[in-house]
């Protein structure tokens, strides 16, 4: 599977800030928004690390790490 771009990511939690904007979510919802669509991003397209800055409303940091289960 491709990756997506650090730019392709920032385009992505644009797009669902505009969304939550017209919407009429407050400011913590769409950084919520922002952070759940972003993981799943992440975890679709194996992105390890990355930053976004979300206008009027701040910046999400994702740092993915891989965990280990024992099996029983």
């Amino acid at each position: 599977m491709s990756g997506i771009t650090d730019k392709q990511l920032q385009e992505l939690a644009n797009a669902i800030a505009d969304q939550c904007e017209n919407m009429g979510l407050n400011p913590e919802q769409t950084l919520d928004g922002i952070a759940r669509s972003l993981i799943a991003a992440a975890m679709t397209f194996g992105t390890k690390d990355f930053k976004v800055n979300v206008e009027d409303h701040g910046a999400c940091v994702l740092t993915t790490e891989s965990v280990l289960l024992d099996e029983e």
